[in-house]
């Protein structure tokens, strides 16, 4: 219609938000950084996606917003501000820049490997807790029961905690949780590759 805004508006590229190679020597940070761009961004509106080029060489993310209006107001907030002493600058997409940079199969297997390392000293942290927890006195153990049975009687069921589960990690994170928006299946044409 007349006088309406195009979709690609609704889309922020924020960039100088990283370097590439940090995510190479601490791949925890991607998922960090997207949280924290969800965080700050869905201040100003509804956050549709996140998602962070983590290849590409100017540290690119692009930020999805449910209007063009709140993505108005996210380059309002985000131009110009600093992150991790690193000075942002914030625009609407044009419609056109395409910002994923390919990958070679050496690079991808050199990523596996990094993200392998990552989870296999996070598994080392947790079996070493283990087995610490197995080498204490057993009068220790009794008294770590009885605070751990206490505090489950007490507590509603809601309030317990589960064993915390292995995730994975993902460059991409939308906003519905049961992954399909039908808004964002059309508009695919329409985001930056």
């Amino acid at each position: 219609m007349r006088g309406e805004r195009s979709k690609h508006e609704r889309i922020v590229i924020i960039k100088n938000l990283f370097e590439p190679s940090l995510f190479d020597r601490e791949v925890h940070l991607l998922l960090e950084y997207q949280t924290d761009l969800r965080e700050e961004c869905g201040k100003c509106g509804t956050v549709r996606r996140v998602l962070l080029y983590d290849r590409h060489p100017e540290g690119v993310a692009q930020v999805t917003m449910g209007d063009p209006e709140e993505a108005d107001l996210v380059v309002q907030i985000m131009n110009g501000r600093y992150f991790g002493q690193r000075q942002l600058t914030a625009a609407i997409w044009d419609g056109r820049t395409k910002y994923r940079i390919a990958e070679t199969d050496a690079d991808i297997d050199k990523r596996r490997g990094n993200w392998e390392e990552f989870l296999e000293t996070d598994e080392a942290a947790a079996d070493k807790g283990k087995d610490k927890d197995d080498s204490a006195p057993s009068s220790a153990k009794e008294t770590a029961t009885d605070d751990v049975s206490a505090s489950d009687t007490k507590a509603p069921p809601e309030m317990k905690l589960d064993e915390p589960k292995e995730q994975l990690p993902a460059v991409e994170s939308g906003a519905d949780s049961d992954g399909g928006n039908d808004d964002e299946e059309k508009d695919a044409k329409d985001q930056p590759v």
